[in-house]
């Protein structure tokens, strides 16, 4: 974390805690901090709370009081069978150590991460002795986690297709980088015009899809039980240029 770009080392925070409790345009009351994301153990945010309780019993002593601690977020989720925290026994241990002060939790992944999927349809399948390719419409501007982090989401066939190819498939999208995949070797039996769920796509997911290639980004489903609701409507190519504009300028 120490060569990262976020946040001060707690080893400056308590010169930077005093240098701004002595200004007139700031009100000093909490201490917030982030230790990293998707951490399916429970360990590194207990020693990483009782560090900042440290330095929270430290400004006391200097006549700095602290009203709230934020424990930021970085609770993980399940992609691939991972082994997750018990959040009630997480929180219960938190609430042990902290006293009177207000505790701010971030868990945004934990609560929507698996509460998305994203689905996809296969266009074409090709098979070239060396590897299997699922070409769906789906692609990496849609969900980046594949091609930016290397990361796994779970591939189920919507429908089981006893009349699809079974193979060992890489989910490959129609845009033109080599990186341009959401799912690699995975056992599939799959036909042209089958759905793939792209499973725990709730979090990082539409938010950083962009309209790279020219694509227009998903609609959003909202489902309830057996309802459903469109709650962001697809996009059209025409709604890539709306807020554009021709140069009219002539040039000599």
């Amino acid at each position: 974390l120490k060569e990262n770009k976020f946040g001060v080392s707690i080893d400056r925070a308590l010169a930077l805690y005093k240098k701004a409790e002595l200004s007139k345009h700031l009100d000093v009351f909490g201490l917030d901090y982030h230790i990293g994301s998707q951490i399916t153990e429970v360990s590194p945010f207990i020693e990483a709370l009782e560090k900042a309780l440290e330095l929270i019993s430290q400004l006391k002593a200097e006549g700095i009081k602290m009203s709230h601690i934020d424990i930021g977020g970085g609770v993980g989720i399940a992609y691939n069978e991972e082994k997750t925290i018990n959040i009630e026994k997480y929180i219960q241990s938190v609430l042990d150590k902290v006293g009177d002060l207000e505790v701010i939790l971030e868990p945004g992944r934990a609560i929507v991460g698996n509460a998305g999927i994203f689905v996809t349809q296969v266009e074409y399948l090709k098979q070239s002795g060396v590897k299997s390719f699922a070409i769906i419409d789906g692609a990496m501007n849609d969900l980046q986690r594949p091609s930016l982090y290397g990361s796994y989401h779970q591939a189920i066939a919507v429908e089981d297709n006893s009349k699809g190819i079974k193979d060992t498939w890489d989910l490959v999208g129609p845009i033109c980088e080599t990186g341009d995949f959401l799912a690699k070797d995975r056992e599939l039996t799959l036909a042209q015009g089958d759905y793939i769920a792209l499973m725990s796509a709730g979090a990082y997911g539409f938010v950083l899809s962009s309209n790279y290639n020219s694509r227009p980004r998903v609609a959003e489903v909202m489902v309830s039980g057996s309802d459903h609701a469109l709650v962001r409507k697809r996009e059209t190519v025409g709604s890539l240029f709306e807020n554009e504009f021709i140069f009219n300028n002539e040039i000599n």
